[in-house]
């Protein structure tokens, strides 16, 4: 399952959300970044360094383990189409 992480009041989460529900793509999205916070924590900085959403995790197996993450709106539309 595909996970992004990012509020639904930024733009580039908006633009991510719209491509996963084009694409049909069984998804879940966590609220992390401005009022939400989130960003600047360890757990999140491991996924993405610069601390900025959106954030995708994708191919989530059973466990919950991780085995691709990415992270900047436009690489993540053209990585899921």
């Amino acid at each position: 399952m595909l996970r992004i992480w990012g509020r639904l009041s930024s733009v580039n989460v908006q633009k991510v959300v719209w491509c996963a529900h084009e694409l049909s793509l069984d998804h879940e999205r966590i609220d992390v970044g401005g009022a939400f916070g989130g960003v600047d924590t360890p757990e999140f900085k491991a996924m993405n360094p610069n601390g900025m959403i959106p954030v995708i995790e994708d191919g989530l197996d059973d466990a919950g383990d991780t085995r691709f993450v990415l992270w900047e709106s436009n690489a993540i539309v053209r990585y899921l189409s």
